[in-house]
């Protein structure tokens, strides 16, 4: 009997097709999973990766399912009566208007619905551009029809007797509003609303607030229409535009900004008002008190409400002066950038800088109650962090441009301040910082993380007395596994307990309560180092700010990788003995929690493996019996998939490591297969990392090639500083041998792959070692020197950075260590490789400059050893279109078949493609076998 089943097992093997690139398509993602106030219905789109989405609404006893194609944003109802959801049009018919050129008003447009989830009724309605409902949804829902196609305008007639009307008129470019239609999802009441701007429900639902712009003018304002009786009061009317609006959630506050006092002249400003009572009042305008002189409220920048509706932040900035023509012909203007040496950014910098440096505003903040305004920003000082959820006194600023030249190597220290809200007045906390500075949320301390000395203190407002929450903490809160040459990073901040009375932080494995008073000494709330248990707290719900004395946290082994969900009770502001925590669900997978219905004990989590997709559960918050209610991807069952486990090793240099080893599902003991290692830095976390077939945006995708018959390792590396290359041989070359020594890994068909870090370790490794038949790396760096000086053309940052303090750890300048840039260099070493080497670098790379690959090939192509370059023109360092990444995936395959798998090489590897060709033979074409 246990030969029948194991001749069955590896029939239904033999039955399973590989995957091939032509499954990407219409393999699905789960988005926005949603569950109903009453918990009673969840709501999911099974998203393919091109192709039309399908979303579904599933009754929680899983009686009733409602599928809908095409669907785009939904909503429960409030009282989880109906679904509200937008229709899409079909992909096809939307590429073939792009294709076709159709003008917008022409091409396809959105249905909405409306799903009865007691009855399955579906109401649609057509041409529909988008809706809204309020938060606490109260029954009504608004939405904004497509707008009917524009009638061609003819000029008005004057006819000679006609009186010239001396009323302003409406400007050119202030169109009136749209049509918008006020929905009762119940009774399907609507009630249409014109001339509207903009909209916005309050947080009950019951009131909505209606921004109008009417043809000529009379009618614009805001107006606040109560829902349960239809009826409108006017906030504000008259001529003129209302741009920026605040409210707090019951609107017992507005304020709003407008330019109707100034409407008429050529170059309006901005006024703003305040609303409370039925009443209104002038906040802020050019001139009035607490304005700089000159200054002007900003037509775009901040507009933020306090919670309370006490205090508004609003954007400032000098009035502009209207520029002088420059009538010079074009063609006789020069276009150069100037490089000074003193210059605080590098001009590359200060380019893509240069939108948003014109376009800067500077904060200010208006006492709502009694109209006093306060400066807070300005050209000396241009970040202050306000706080908006509680009305406190102070806020934090930080200036960083007495240090920019330093931060184009790598430097990111600041001076802060605090500042007094109430007039403005900075106080100096602490220069040349390198590290975090920041408010706790009701703001009774701020918070000092400083990088260099690894501590963690807190100065109590208003006597700025310190206290050091970390030295009571006996193991680091900052990363124990950094290799980099710099300030290792902190673990971070779990979270406050209400009023401020206890801060929780995490090290490696725990969390720890600490007093930000001094008076108790910190507490550790888990027990993970002696397990090697790592502890992170899960917010279960997004509206709670602190961290009450029941909480979940997620729970990973680190030494297994196994994890779970687990609910503590801890006395967090007080020295009692911490109890026992309780394990909900834990297993070798990856759980996750999703959320939770708002008024029901019913939980969305997921889990997931390598094999397994992260489906949706439905569970309650003691996790038990959950219960799967999606299934994203029931193809998976007729495809040869693959197993993830887990594998130790030494390095060269003795170090302990970790990596993850992928087989096929059809793995055969006995059996020689082809081997690919991926790497990076530390991977070893995603073992239970679903990884589903999709085009590459660099590197392989490990699914498919086990499916595909290979075997693919994806080890750990730990660097030492001045030596990444000898590091990743170090890690690498002996995780290689030890799963070859295992015996189902042929030697002589071993090969490597990886991108930008991971490409210049490829880079680096083949002229090392000649272990490897094939090597594929994309975006690597090839030359340090030439690197080192060179531009990161995405941020604009001079590259040093990376070689003195972060990846590519060196540890030093190159006047300083130039032998070590000389030893980690690949193409200086390129006359000792020996294995074929793919590259892919784009000629828009704005990471790694594209010349490194350039670098790299003709070293080779001079020195006649196999290389090939792949440039796909206007991409950026991972290819984006999706085109692209499938064309790339296609050479990447092809490339490792044939040097692993012995599979003819295609004509772009044998011949080339001639430019002449471009476009028009791909060169994917295999030589025929034997015969014509």
């Amino acid at each position: 009997m246990l030969a029948l089943l194991g001749c069955l097992t590896v029939i239904a093997w033999s039955q399973k097709k590989p995957l091939d690139h032509t499954v990407y398509d219409g393999w699905r993602s789960i988005a926005s999973p949603t569950l109903s106030n009453d918990g009673m219905w969840v709501a999911y789109g099974y998203q393919p990766q091109e192709g039309d989405r399908v979303n579904e609404v599933k009754s929680a006893d899983g009686n009733k399912t409602y599928t809908f194609d095409r669907g785009g944003v939904f909503r429960f109802s409030g009282d989880s009566k109906f679904l509200v959801s937008t229709i899409v049009p079909k992909l096809a018919d939307t590429k073939k208007a792009t294709r076709d050129k159709v003008k917008p008003e022409d091409r396809p447009k959105n249905t909405l619905l409306i799903l009865n989830l007691q009855s399955g009724q579906k109401t649609e309605i057509e041409k529909v551009a988008s809706f809204t409902m309020a938060e606490q949804d109260a029954g009504w829902l608004i939405y904004r029809p497509e707008p009917p196609k524009a009638e061609p305008t003819k000029p008005a007639e004057t006819k000679p007797d006609e009186k010239k009307d001396d009323k302003p008129k409406k400007k050119a470019d202030h169109k009136p509003g749209d049509v918008y239609v006020l929905r009762n999802i119940g009774t399907g009441v609507e009630t249409k609303l014109d001339d509207v701007v903009s909209v916005r429900f309050n947080k009950a639902g019951t009131q909505l607030l209606i921004t109008r712009s009417t043809k000529d003018g009379a009618g614009d304002g805001i107006f606040m229409r109560d829902l349960g009786s239809g009826k409108e009061a006017e906030i504000v009317k008259g001529m003129g535009r209302y741009s920026k609006i605040a409210a707090t959630d019951d609107f017992g506050v507005i304020a709003y900004a407008t330019d109707k006092d100034d409407y008429a002249a050529k170059s309006p400003v901005l006024a703003i008002y305040s609303w409370s009572k039925g009443k209104s009042f002038m906040v802020a305008k050019e001139g009035s008190d607490g304005m700089q002189q000159g200054w002007v409220v900003a037509p775009a920048g901040s507009f933020t409400l306090s919670e309370s509706g006490k205090r508004l932040t609003f954007g400032t900035i000098p009035k502009p002066v209207e520029e002088k023509k420059d009538d010079t012909p074009e063609d006789e203007k020069v276009s150069l950038d100037v490089w000074n040496w003193q210059d605080k950014m590098l001009q590359p910098q200060q380019l893509l800088m240069a939108a948003s440096e014109k376009a800067r505003t500077y904060d200010a903040i208006a006492f709502l109650e009694t109209g006093r305004v306060v400066q807070l920003e300005g050209p000396d000082l241009r970040q202050v962090s306000t706080p908006t959820k509680y009305d406190i006194d102070y806020g934090i600023a930080s200036d960083n441009r007495p240090y920019q030249r330093e931060q184009s190597w790598g430097v990111s220290k600041a001076d802060h301040y605090l500042v007094h809200l109430n007039d403005g007045k900075r106080q100096g906390l602490i220069q040349a910082f390198e590290g975090n500075v920041s408010l706790s949320p009701t703001g009774r301390y701020i918070v000092i993380s400083n990088d260099v000395a690894k501590d963690i203190s807190v100065a109590r407002l208003p006597d700025l007395k310190q206290t050091s929450i970390s030295a009571g903490i006996p193991n680091s809160l900052y990363d124990e596994l950094d290799d980099h040459p710099d300030f290792p990073p902190l673990y971070g901040f779990a979270g406050w307990t209400k009023d401020d009375k206890r801060v929780l932080l995490y090290d490696r494995y725990d969390i720890w309560a600490s007093d930000p008073s001094g008076t108790a000494k910190p507490v550790r709330l888990t027990f993970g180092r002696e397990s090697h248990r790592i502890y992170r707290i899960v917010r279960t719900d997004p509206d709670e700010e602190f961290i009450g004395d029941t909480f979940l946290c997620s729970v990973t082994d680190d030494d297994t990788k196994a994890s779970g969900l687990t609910r503590f009770s801890r006395p967090l502001n007080n020295k009692t003995t911490v109890d026992a925590d309780a394990t909900l669900i834990w297993g070798d997978k990856r759980y996750s929690w999703v959320g939770k219905s708002k008024n029901a004990d019913r939980v969305l989590i997921t889990a997931q493996t390598f094999v397994e997709y992260p489906n949706l559960m439905l569970t309650n918050t003691n996790l038990e019996s959950p219960k799967a209610i999606t299934d994203a991807n029931p193809q998976q069952k007729d495809y040869n998939w693959g197993t993830a486990e887990l594998v130790s090793w030494r390095s060269n240099d003795g170090v302990e490591l970790q990596g993850i080893l992928v087989k096929p599902e059809n793995f055969e003991y006995g059996k020689k297969y082809p081997m690919i290692a991926y790497f990076y830095e530390r991977d070893s976390d995603t073992l239970h990392q679903y990884r589903p077939p999709a085009p590459s945006a660099s590197t392989i995708n490990v699914s498919m090639y086990a499916s595909q018959g290979y075997l693919v390792f994806i080890p750990d590396i730990p660097y030492k500083i001045g030596y990444p290359g000898e590091s990743a041989i170090s890690a690498i070359t002996a995780g290689c041998n030890n799963i070859i020594a295992r015996g189902y890994v042929d030697p002589k068909r071993v090969g490597i792959q990886g991108q930008s870090w991971g490409g210049y370790q490829v880079a680096y490794m083949v002229t090392e070692t000649d272990m490897f038949a094939a090597a594929c790396a994309g975006a690597p760096v090839s030359n340090m020197f030439s690197a080192y000086n060179g531009i990161r053309w995405g941020s604009g940052l001079t590259r040093q950075f990376q070689y003195e303090k972060t990846q590519s750890r060196i540890g030093g300048t190159m006047w300083e260590n130039p032998m070590r840039y000389f030893e980690n260099s690949p193409v200086f070493h390129a006359d000792k490789i020996k294995t074929p080497l793919l590259i892919m670098h784009n000629d828009k790379d704005g990471s790694v400059p594209w010349w490194q690959g350039i670098e790299m090939f003709n070293a080779m192509r001079r020195l006649d050893k196999p290389a090939w370059m792949c440039v796909y023109n206007e991409e950026d360092h991972n290819l984006i279109q999706r085109k692209n990444r499938k064309d790339w995936s296609v050479r990447m395959q092809q490339f490792f078949d044939h040097f692993l798998k012995g599979a003819p090489m295609p004509k772009w590897m044998s011949e080339g493609v001639p430019a002449v060709d471009k476009g028009k033979d791909y060169g994917f074409a295999l030589p025929k076998r034997g015969g014509n």
